[in-house]
């Protein structure tokens, strides 16, 4: 997923939980089929298939509607293919020799004593 699509996913559910070190997305929901119905708008909002607003509208309604028997295909199951390789994030920082040499001398200047000014 994303990164620039985090806010947007908060800002459509906080049941919609996106976790980028795992490289992994969950729904906190009561019900299975609400945990499709968030999923599938989730996917929605980070492909631009919806917006936020959209999504949020669209929940609301499935939710109704299955509360008086009528579900939907966005209720069923995940409408998208989830991936099963390495999805994980470890965000790793690149760091430039320059810095660690730096680094480097200023941890030696701690060990040594006093730090240089």
């Amino acid at each position: 997923m994303p990164v620039d699509k985090f806010s947007d996913l908060a800002a459509y559910d906080g049941s919609v939980v996106p976790e980028r070190t795992k490289g992994e997305i969950s729904a906190r929901c009561n019900m299975e089929e609400m945990n499709f119905l968030a999923l599938n708008l989730a996917h929605d909002i980070v492909t631009g298939a919806r917006s936020v607003e959209d999504a949020r509208q669209h929940y609301a309604e499935r939710a109704v509607a299955f509360m008086l028997g009528r579900p939907a295909p966005y209720m069923e199951g995940l409408r998208f293919v989830a991936s099963r390789g390495d999805t994980a994030d470890v965000d790793e920082t690149k760091i430039s020799q320059a810095m660690l040499d730096q680094m480097g001398e200023k941890m030696k200047d701690v060990v040594e004593g006093e730090p240089k000014r």
